[in-house]
């Protein structure tokens, strides 16, 4: 009986140490979870400022990056803008430059285009007094010659061309005697024989027919060469001619009038 109440006794004493321990116990392990959990939210913040840290310094570097390739890009800007500034003004210096140039060429055409028209004139009234077969030969730049240069399409250029032809076939005619065959009305009646005529520069001619009976003189005049039938004068003219063109071994002086002014 003793014993039995010993070991419940006993019992009690444990139930109750174990009731105490258990008392003990649990504001403990609440307090164990809740550092725990504070822990966990601590990491969890770590972790977001951590990633947030990260994040912000990617940013700062693409931020700096951009910051540096603008610098770059406003310096480019500015110096195409003082490129563009030097271009611009060195073309409105170029272009005043061509402006003048241009209101020189217009006052130097002007003034060329009075001296062509003087000489354009000059030829046109020289032509009536050249030679016939040397008419002939200028025709294509007597006939471009304008008898307005206002209203003419030839440029400048090719009148002066058309001048200095004219005027260079006539100084080489003039510099040379010139053997031609020409129809001539001779006598009286204004018979049309064939004769040869020698020219001798722009001053003077002689012809002859192939006969030896028709010869004359030819000048030229106002209005143009003025022939003169002189009979007197066919055998020296015959003579003369052969002589010119080898059609004969004689080699002697040939007198012939000739006139001067």
């Amino acid at each position: 009986m003793v014993h039995s109440r010993v070991v419940a006794a006993s019992v009690c004493a444990a139930a109750i140490a174990l009731v105490a321990v258990s008392s003990h116990a649990a504001p403990e392990a609440e307090a164990v979870g809740a550092f725990k959990t504070k822990i966990a939210k601590w990491v969890e913040t770590r972790r977001i400022l951590s990633e947030e840290s990260s994040g912000w310094e990617e940013q700062r570097q693409t931020l700096e990056a951009t910051r540096e390739l603008l610098r770059q890009q406003k310096k480019s800007l500015e110096a195409d803008l003082a490129e563009l500034r030097e271009s611009s003004t060195a073309a409105d210096d170029e272009r005043g430059e061509l402006v003048l140039d241009r209101d020189e060429f217009q006052q130097a055409s002007a003034v060329l285009e009075k001296e062509i028209r003087v000489m354009e004139e000059q030829v046109l009234a020289l032509a009536p007094r050249l030679p016939e077969p040397l008419q002939q030969k200028l025709e294509p730049l007597l006939v471009q010659i304008p008898d307005d240069p206002e209203r003419t399409r030839i440029q400048l250029g090719q009148r002066l061309m058309n001048v200095l032809g004219v005027l260079a076939q006539a100084e080489k005619w003039n510099g040379t005697a010139t053997l031609v065959g020409e129809t001539r009305a001779v006598g009286e009646g204004g018979q049309k024989v064939s004769v040869r005529t020698l020219y001798w520069g722009l001053g003077q001619a002689i012809y002859v027919d192939a006969q030896g009976d028709v010869a004359g003189i030819g000048r030229p005049g106002p209005d143009g060469w003025q022939f003169v039938d002189d009979p007197d004068l066919a055998h020296d003219a015959e003579l003369l001619l052969d002589i010119y063109e080898g059609n004969t071994d004689a080699i002697e002086f040939v007198p012939l009038p000739v006139a001067t002014k």
